[in-house]
């Protein structure tokens, strides 16, 4: 069994695919395997896995008809025989060939359900690297419980939602059976919260190897904004609020805190396309401002970040509806081109 399994779903990714398996094949720690799950590619994709699996058995191939990254993944995890599981776009990569060493290093110090860590970024060409800097809260992280833990983490605002930010014991997935929502967009969002929910132990790594590619078309952030997604979210954000209700009161709100900011993008984006307008929208309309009212006040209590607490004194001082108004006008001025380029689907 080896000690990790790096997970990959590849779709059209020939011109980085070779940057983020050599970033892999080129790590000090050799007890891993890569799961590159093509899921219908296209393009040279498909051989190019099959390639990296000849030269390095390491590297296993899965072949399937194009079923979305939560159906790749969830492929992959079915294979994968790693003691812990991480995960990789096909177009970001590991900057640093020591990444599985300090990953290995700070699991057999202390093996915990997951490693947490922190990303750093590039522009869409891969030659600017910024964020890179490390943290200095692992000896924090290691003296607190994990409730107190995770809300240290997401007050400190060193989170996100991308699961390529942590590395997770294998077992622990299928104790709790958490696999990704198939046919629906912030998968991660949904992972994550499960993730947190659950998690018995908790350490964190100080340092940032993992490179996310910004604004490239393969990344999430540069598509189109569908009411769908929209939607997609939500549901997210319902289905986790209803199970933070049987968890202990200190994680749901750990819970809680994590949701916030999954709230904020939520509402931002609702407002922003006018889902919030009942004359267009009707019953739909009233639904998501019911929710935004019964949920947004509580959930950006809980979290202690700068938007968050911005969040939280323009809720008491002009209300919550003015604050989701707001919220839009900020998420259009943020993402233009995701608004201007919204559908309905």
């Amino acid at each position: 069994m080896p000690f990790i399994s790096v997970i990959i779903p590849v779709y059209n990714a020939q011109e980085f695919l070779p940057g983020a398996l050599e970033s892999i094949e080129t790590q000090d720690f050799a007890d891993w395997e890569v799961i590159l799950v093509d899921d219908g590619s296209t393009d040279g994709s498909p051989a190019l896995c099959d390639s990296y699996a000849q030269r390095d058995p390491r590297f296993r191939v899965v072949h399937q008809e194009n079923a979305g990254t939560s159906a790749a993944r969830n492929t992959a995890l079915k294979a994968a025989q790693g003691e812990y599981i991480t995960f990789m776009d096909n177009d970001d990569w590991w900057r640093i060939p020591e990444a599985l060493t300090l990953v290995h290093e700070a699991l057999t110090r202390r093996p915990v359900d997951l490693l947490w860590h922190m990303s750093a970024r590039a522009n869409p060409e891969g030659t600017e690297i910024t964020e890179a800097e490390p943290t200095s809260i692992a000896s924090t992280i290691d003296s607190l419980s994990t409730d107190e833990a995770i809300r240290t983490i997401i007050d400190n605002e060193l989170t996100t939602s991308a699961v390529w930010t942590k590395v997770i014991r294998r077992d622990f997935l299928t104790e709790h059976g958490i696999v990704f929502p198939s046919g629906m967009r912030n998968e991660d969002t949904d992972v994550s919260a499960q993730i947190i929910a659950h998690i018995d132990s908790v350490a964190w790594l100080d340092q940032r190897f993992y490179v996310y590619r910004m604004g490239h078309p393969y990344a999430q952030t540069s598509h189109s904004l569908a009411v769908s997604t929209v939607d997609d979210l939500e549901h997210v954000l319902r289905s986790n609020l209803s199970a933070a209700r049987s968890l202990s009161e200190g994680r749901r709100g750990a819970l809680m805190a994590f949701l916030a900011r999954p709230m904020m993008v939520w509402v931002g984006q609702a407002s922003a396309l006018g889902l919030l307008d009942e004359k267009k929208h009707g019953q739909q309309a009233r639904r998501r401002k019911a929710f935004i009212s019964q949920f947004f006040l509580p959930l950006v209590s809980q979290s202690h970040t700068r938007e968050a607490r911005i969040a939280q004194w323009a809720c008491r001082l002009l209300g919550v509806r003015a604050c989701a108004q707001l919220l839009g006008v900020q998420f259009r001025r943020m993402h233009p081109e995701l608004v201007a380029h919204s559908t309905t689907k």
